[in-house]
């Protein structure tokens, strides 16, 4: 039998949330894969056997010639990009990081990927590019009007994407949730921690409805996505990233009281304008596509996230 093949793969962002899952779940599962990673920060993972897997260097995508010097020492098969400024508010708060990191950083990877040879590229874009629409749910191909900025800098960099590379595929995540690794002030990590501490939960509005997504069903797409790009099965798309689940933001709040059994307060505070108020993803593209279909509802998906939180 012939010698298996290794196949490099780049994971920006790969201290972050999801970028920490995926490796693991590639490492989990025994890909003939050799793991590059680069962040701003290095990586911490919950097992030292997930970090020797990675090759890793500290690279910020902000500063173009570190991006170009790193690409001309390196050669991938694909190219994961993850790296971003991931919350809204954050986006919103320093508007000038988001373009910095969302946009340039985004066009410095793509511009490097774009000179390698038959480099496939999966970018992790958001639903946030579609702003908010009158139609739900939301297909991949309906008009981007982003009301925040973190979107605006998801589609700039979804046009680079679609301009400078020959195979990629554009995910568009949403609201990614599910465990230790997320980030501290996102939606469900707040309430869930709050919840067990049992202090008040404050809702921006009070009327949001959101396709929350779990990390493993996000996770399990990107590497399958990946397999498509690296068979040639798959030569340019984008697709929703979404269980397709209208989940009120006040859900969470009916879930987290009926597994902890215990009343939850909450105060509506005034909506912030740049939130997106309602989206829902059409389902249908991601399953002609893929064979990852089941996605865990919001009620299991939580159970599972508090799995591992202590409980008293």
């Amino acid at each position: 039998m012939g010698k298996t093949i290794r196949q490099s793969i780049l994971i920006t962002g790969v201290s972050g949330f999801i970028g920490r899952s995926l490796v693991e779940e590639i490492v989990n599962r025994d890909f003939s894969w050799t793991i590059y990673g680069i962040d701003i920060k290095e990586p911490v993972l919950n097992d030292s056997k997930y970090r020797k897997y990675i090759d890793f260097s500290i690279v910020d995508i902000r500063d173009e010639n570190a991006v170009e010097t790193y690409f001309l020492e390196h050669q991938f098969d694909g190219v994961i990009h993850l790296a971003a400024i991931s919350r809204v508010v954050d986006a919103e708060n320093n508007k000038k990081n988001c373009i910095a990191t969302n946009y340039w950083g985004t066009k410095y990877i793509v511009e490097n990927v774009a000179k390698q040879q038959n480099t496939w590229f999966i970018f992790g874009s958001s639903r946030e590019v579609y702003g908010e629409q009158k139609v739900l749910p939301v297909k991949e191909s309906a008009n981007k009007n982003p009301i925040n900025i973190y979107g605006e800098c998801k589609l700039k960099g979804e046009l680079l994407v679609k301009e400078l590379i020959k195979k990629y595929v554009i995910l568009r995540f949403s609201n990614v949730y599910g465990n230790n690794y997320d980030i501290d002030g996102r939606v469900i990590p707040t309430f869930v921690k709050r919840a067990l501490a049992g202090e008040t939960l404050y809702l921006e509005g009070g009327q949001q409805v959101i396709d929350f997504t779990y990390i493993q069903d996000t996770v399990d797409c990107i590497i399958r996505i990946a397999e498509l790009l690296q068979n040639g099965t798959i030569h340019s798309d984008e697709l929703h990233i979404s269980p397709g689940n209208e989940n009120k933001i006040t859900d969470i709040i009916s879930y987290l009281e009926k597994l902890l059994n215990k009343n939850i307060n909450i105060e509506i505070r005034e909506k912030r304008n740049y939130d997106v108020v309602r989206f829902i993803g059409d389902t249908s593209h991601r399953l002609d596509i893929l064979d990852v279909s089941e996605f865990k509802c919001l009620s299991k998906g939580l159970e599972l996230y508090l799995q591992s939180f202590p409980l008293s």
